[in-house]
């Protein structure tokens, strides 16, 4: 059985992308996840905050996918990165969030549009640094202004195709041509030396929103009580053989890396068609904020 804070988060995406989120109130919802008024404000005390956790849970959805497709592959190299935002793009498309981030960005609500700048800034911190590992070190400063330039341009273009054409926008084309545009400014921007937004403030604002770092022991905790839950019911063996592989690597002084990266994306996978996929997600992601942390613990 589905947690039940999982299926009021599905029944409200659900919701949102078919009815808009001004159309949709608290009650549709209960009546959706067919809940009480009190075990929805149990788990959220709004209409907002559902809607935060609804694109919390999506982003982290995208994170593990973008993570695993650069197992393997060269940091730099400019085709998986747009392997990368292809495949992140298109769980949006697939969610059909789109039209609903564009419904919210015209709301007059300080506190949506302070949900919805704080998962954009998430996205544009994450292409920040892809550009660099890509492009390197001369255009640091200016990586912060081309992550907004990309996604600007794909955010528009789309906008028009979809009203001019009624058709579904081609993402790897629009991809393309939206990293040509930033390819194209890159140059002119070192050489001008001119920066629009100071690197420092921005920092200040990455700092502002970043996540605690994430320790070995919080992960290891998380997977033993994750374990006990799957051991309580019938799985692929498959399932239940990853869980305790990753548990056992999470458990010792220093896991290993190389190990991590050839167990998460098989561990994930086979919990994709079951009632736990977003729990072996959310440890998914854990595991890959832990990878990635400079002082690991």
């Amino acid at each position: 059985m589905k947690d039940r804070k999982q299926v009021v988060i599905e029944a409200t995406l659900q919701l949102f992308t078919e009815k808009g989120y001004q159309h949709t109130s608290v009650q549709d919802i209960l009546d959706k996840a067919n809940i009480s008024k009190g075990t929805f404000y149990n788990y959220f005390s709004s209409k907002n905050e559902c809607l935060s956790a609804v694109l919390e849970q999506n982003r982290l959805e995208r994170n593990v996918l973008k993570e695993e497709i650069l197992v393997g592959k060269k940091i730099d190299d400019i085709e998986v990165l747009v392997e990368q935002l292809i495949a992140s793009l298109r769980i949006k498309e697939k969610y059909n969030l789109m039209p609903l981030f564009r419904e919210i960005s015209f709301l007059h609500d300080e506190e949506l549009q302070k949900i919805l700048a704080e998962h954009r800034f998430y996205e544009i911190t994450w292409l920040k640094n892809r550009f660099y590992d890509i492009y390197g070190e001369d255009g640091k400063p200016y990586y912060y202004e081309c992550a907004i330039i990309f996604f600007g341009t794909f955010q528009y273009i789309s906008f028009y195709w979809n009203l001019a054409t009624k058709t579904t926008i081609d993402i790897k084309k629009v991809v393309y041509r939206s990293i040509k545009y930033v390819e194209s400014f890159l140059p002119e921007m070192i050489e001008s030396g001119e920066i629009l937004l100071e690197p420092n403030d921005m920092y200040l604002l990455e700092m502002d929103s970043a996540y605690k770092p994430i320790t070995n022991d919080q992960i290891q905790k998380k997977l033993e009580l994750f374990y006990k839950k799957i051991s309580t019911v019938e799985l692929q063996q498959k399932s239940t053989e990853l869980t305790t592989l990753l548990l056992d690597e999470m458990s010792r002084e220093k896991p290993r890396i190389s190990v991590l990266e050839l167990i998460i994306q098989p561990f994930r996978s086979s919990f994709s068609d079951t009632i736990y996929k977003y729990e072996a997600e959310e440890i998914a992601n854990l595991c890959w904020l832990y990878m990635k942390s400079p002082n690991k613990a």
